[in-house]
């Protein structure tokens, strides 16, 4: 049976999410709850959970802070937020997982399914600069985490060129003509670096304004990236598009 601990200064969304966790999620045991930084570590260390829930904002500490102060991260997290942009974006930059509170049935047993179906517990890398960006509400992020049927693989953002959508899947173009296929649906992508210099230009497709070489006019026009590859703009966006790429 999966251990899993509850990490939450809101004893109201400990309550709900206990409640759901019993009701609906039988093979999964609560070994703690902990409602500080402070005592989450200490809880952590001492049940070594599979799996621990843990609150983005609390009083002596965040969420982030808490996983940076944690000799070993060998579980799987899960955050839970009320709607914030900065941690949002910054837990999408390290391919981690989070649900928005207040958390519902749904939302948590497709978290849940997602854990399960994750071989990988938190690394290094995944933990570094979340807490920086939490406290200077900066997301501009240097390296994202994509997760692949290989594993979770660390890329500089300055290297991706363009993004192109593969049905449920997407297809990451690097520089230097590497290709990984990365298993979210484009819009997942686009919404984690919309502030990092990237365009969803069509339908397809989203680029780093970065890699632009050139603009072709035409009916929507085109553009040719750094990698060679021509890209169409949507009619939709072509406005929207050259607005930003006089500025870029």
């Amino acid at each position: 049976m999966a251990k899993i601990v509850i990490i939450d200064d809101q004893e109201d969304s400990v309550e709900k999410l206990s409640f759901l966790l019993h009701k609906f999620c039988g093979n999964l045991a609560v070994s703690g709850v902990a409602n500080s930084g402070k005592d989450a570590i200490a809880l952590i260390n001492k049940t070594k959970p599979d799996i621990v829930f843990l609150d983005v904002e609390m009083d002596d500490m965040n969420g982030f802070e808490v996983l940076e102060r944690l000799e070993n991260t060998d579980f799987k997290v899960i955050f839970t937020t009320a709607y914030d942009k900065y941690a949002i974006q910054a837990i999408r930059f390290s391919a981690l997982d989070y649900l928005l509170k207040p958390i519902q049935k749904n939302d948590l047993m497709a978290a849940l399914e997602r854990a399960k179906a994750q071989t990988n517990v938190v690394e290094k890398q995944q933990v570094s600069g979340l807490a920086e960006i939490a406290k200077n509400k900066s997301i501009q992020l240097e390296r994202i985490g994509l997760t692949t049927s290989d594993g979770l693989i660390f890329k500089s953002v300055k290297d991706i060129v363009h993004c192109e959508s593969d049905r449920n899947y997407t297809l990451v173009h690097l520089v230097n003509n590497e290709k990984l296929l990365v298993s979210k649906a484009l819009k997942e992508i686009d919404e984690t670096l919309e502030s990092s210099g990237f365009f969803r230009i069509h339908n397809s497709f989203l680029i780093n304004l970065s890699h632009v070489k050139k603009y072709v006019r035409g009916d929507g026009g085109h553009v040719i990236m750094s990698n060679g590859k021509e890209i169409n703009v949507s009619r939709a966006k072509k406005d929207e598009f050259l607005e930003l790429f006089s500025k870029f």
